[in-house]
């Protein structure tokens, strides 16, 4: 059976026509959305690379900043005992007292209250005294020059009955703690 050239050109044609659609769905397509996503891949590829150079080029100033923070932090870790070294402070304070003829009645270190969002907390710390004005500026004075930070937040001053001399102290302070994410 012999078909005419019409009728052949015609199959050729559908031929094509059902190869090209076939090849633009099942080979085109699926290699441009394959682009597409490498050229996306390329450009955040890109912008890595560029963010990347821009740190780069900041590295040295970072690292001098990375060392003073770590110089700064050693500082404080000085001035802030952790947990473990509460005793020891409060030692020195106590020792501090009977440095300056100052007698204590009421020593009181109370709990440890955590700030939010703080690297640190607050130890608060209730003392009574009796000594004389002198005396006890010079204790407060040693106090402050302590290599720990001690804030004196409330101070009351109460004659005694019969000693014109001696004063009777009330004194509200805290002392800070380096937290938990700080201590080894």
């Amino acid at each position: 059976m012999k078909l005419s050239k019409g009728t052949m050109a015609f199959i050729i044609f559908v031929i094509l026509v059902v190869f090209a659609y076939l090849n633009y769905t099942y080979v085109y397509q699926p290699r441009m959305q394959k682009i597409e996503q490498l050229d996306k891949d390329i450009a955040i590829t890109s912008e890595k690379i560029a963010e990347g150079k821009r740190i780069a080029v900041r590295l040295p100033a970072l690292k001098v900043e990375y060392k003073a923070l770590l110089e700064k932090l050693d500082f404080l870790e000085v001035m802030l005992p952790k947990e473990k070294e509460i005793p020891d402070l409060l030692v020195m304070i106590q020792d501090t007292l009977t440095e300056f003829n100052v007698d204590f009645t009421n020593f009181t270190p109370q709990n440890i209250s955590w700030e939010q969002d703080r690297i640190y907390g607050r130890l608060p710390i209730t003392m009574s005294l009796t000594a004389n004005y002198f005396d006890l500026i010079a204790y407060l004075d040693r106090i402050e020059n302590l290599p720990r930070i001690i804030d004196v937040k409330e101070l009351k001053l109460n004659k005694t009955g019969t000693e014109t001399e001696k004063l009777n102290i009330s004194i509200n302070m805290f002392t800070y703690v380096l937290g938990k994410e700080g201590s080894e």
